[in-house]
């Protein structure tokens, strides 16, 4: 007579494997996750220092968020050579660029594309889309953004009316350099999300945008521009909407190091934006 499980040992032995992987599952899950934030802080680590390399050959300066651009106060915005976007001028201190897409919002301005960087410009947890080859600005090819407190790219207008010089402070101006961004995960600001980010981060001081509808008014550049892979509430759909302040942002600072923040830090206070230390433009 052939032993054999009866349909009750049956049941008992599948409610079991059922039960186990209802708990290892999401252990799997929280492993993985665990294991894309920790790659996106060793990315931002190595940005961080590659812009300190950088910095360190040009004098001290930071890098520059665009490096064709020349404009004075009361002039229309310049073309010079050469013309790259932070995430291509920096590849060289990371992985070297194998080439340029071309164009670029009405000008000749070579944009990068997914092939010429680096998988370190990128956030692992995040879905990425190639950009299509010589459309757009504001370098859409990377999961992060460089502060606009340290590249005066797009400055705010009150108390008094400021310019954009589109010039990189020093580092010597920076007052407290373990405190102050220079790297954090953005948002598709220019396209809608289709893209991985953008490489300008509008700072918590820069003008944002009305919001159609709604009472609260203004949101600041900091919620428009900011976007948090990490968010257990909800995904962040358009630039009307702020990102999840319950999220966290992986931030390089100016000093190198790198750590994860809650979003409402950098959303809601100007506290790691200023380069003065003192919660106050620029």
């Amino acid at each position: 007579m052939k032993k054999a499980f009866t349909l009750i040992e049956l049941l008992v032995v599948i409610a079991i494997i059922a039960i186990l992987a209802a708990i290892l599952f999401p252990v799997f899950a929280q492993a993985k996750a665990a294991a894309k934030k920790a790659s996106a802080i060793s990315n931002a680590k190595q940005l961080g220092l590659a812009e300190l390399m950088y910095s360190n050959d040009v004098d001290d300066m930071v890098i520059p968020y665009f490096s064709g651009i020349i404009q004075t106060q009361g002039q229309a915005t310049q073309y010079t050579s050469p013309q790259e976007y932070w995430p291509q001028l920096i590849s060289p201190y990371v992985q070297k660029v194998t080439g340029h897409g071309t164009g670029g919002a009405g000008n000749t301005v070579p944009q990068a594309i997914d092939t010429d960087l680096s998988k370190v410009f990128f956030d692992p947890i995040e879905t990425f889309t190639a950009q299509p080859d010589g459309t757009g600005n504001y370098g859409n090819v990377a999961s992060w953004g460089i502060s606009d407190d340290l590249v005066n790219a797009w400055c705010p207008s009150q108390p008094v009316a400021y310019f954009s010089t589109f010039l990189p402070v020093n580092q010597g101006q920076v007052v407290a350099p373990a405190d102050t961004i220079v790297f954090v995960e953005t948002y598709d600001w220019i396209h809608g999300g289709k893209y991985p980010g953008a490489a300008l981060a509008l700072s918590f001081f820069d003008d944002g945008a009305y919001v159609p509808g709604k009472t609260t008014g203004w949101l600041t550049g900091a919620q428009i521009t900011l976007q948090s892979p990490y968010s257990a509430s909800y995904p962040k759909t358009s630039n009307y909407q702020e990102p999840d302040p319950n999220g966290f942002n992986n931030v390089a600072f100016c000093d190198g190091h790198v750590k994860s923040l809650h979003t409402a830090l950098l959303t809601h206070s100007g506290q790691y934006w200023s380069i003065g230390n003192n919660n106050l433009w620029p």
